[in-house]
């Protein structure tokens, strides 16, 4: 058995054009998410998977400049069928039936490395045939991790055919509890769901930059918590993107990453 992250990413946002390439403190956004990635000690293997569009050859090319090791590897699929795209990332990873699959998107610079080991191991021990999930109920946008095995994938790979279930990798999964038992993972104690660290507008952007520009390249290897809590004690910071509306995951209208 191997778990195999997958992260989306592309640069034709609509909402902040090219945003993983954004540069922060000399360093891309996605450069900031792959790193953190790949300190997770339960990932065996790490897929960025973009688009075969003419843009997104950019970012193929911005992916091997990367001082990362292990290095990320590289998909390029559907744009516009993301479904298809995450899939066929998985099957050139040589993904099995036995595999547990980690979903990510690239927009999550400050994604955490402890979270995705912690999402896994709950899901690998309490629901290994359903689809599990960061609680952002607790946690802060911006540290979202799913899991689910290689055959809810296939099984959703070959029955989804809705636009809202190809645009949305998991939304055909979660909206079927009936089949895919569904485990939330929180944090039991402190409520951080008012943070924003996710990295769709350009008060996004702002805040991240602002945050490093305060706290430093130390950011860029802190836990959740003092992440969040690095926030808290700088409310100002956490302010300047508060008001950015998160598009609910089942609308038509939200950004395909």
């Amino acid at each position: 058995m191997r778990v195999i992250c997958i992260t989306q990413a592309r640069l034709g946002s609509s909402r902040l054009p090219e945003k993983v390439l954004k540069s922060v403190f000399g360093r891309s956004l996605l450069d900031y998410h792959c790193s953190r990635v790949s300190t997770a000690k339960i990932v065996d293997t790490h897929i960025v998977a973009t688009t075969d569009t003419d843009l997104d050859k950019t970012l193929v090319e911005h992916i091997k400049t990367l001082d990362i090791r292990p290095a990320p590897q590289v998909f390029c699929g559907s744009e516009h069928n993301v479904l298809d795209r995450f899939y066929q990332a998985a099957i050139q990873a040589n993904a099995t039936e036995h595999d547990v699959i980690v979903r990510l998107t690239g927009d999550c610079p400050l994604i955490c490395p402890g979270l995705i080991d912690e999402v896994v191991a709950q899901h690998m021990t309490h629901n290994p045939t359903g689809y599990t999930h960061l609680s952002l109920g607790y946690w802060a946008r911006g540290f979202d991790v799913e899991v689910f095995g290689m055959p809810i994938l296939t099984d959703t790979w070959l029955n989804a055919s809705e636009p809202p279930e190809l645009e949305h990798v998991t939304f055909y999964m979660y909206s079927r509890p009936q089949s895919y038992p569904i485990m939330s993972v929180e944090n039991g104690h402190v409520d951080y769901s008012q943070l924003r660290l996710c990295i769709d507008e350009p008060d996004d952007l702002t805040m991240f930059d602002t945050l490093m520009q305060t706290l430093g390249e130390e950011l860029a290897q802190m836990s959740a918590v003092e992440i969040c809590q690095a926030l808290l004690a700088h409310p100002e910071i956490a302010q300047i993107n508060q008001h950015v509306e998160q598009i609910i995951p089942s609308s038509l209208d939200e950004e395909i990453v």
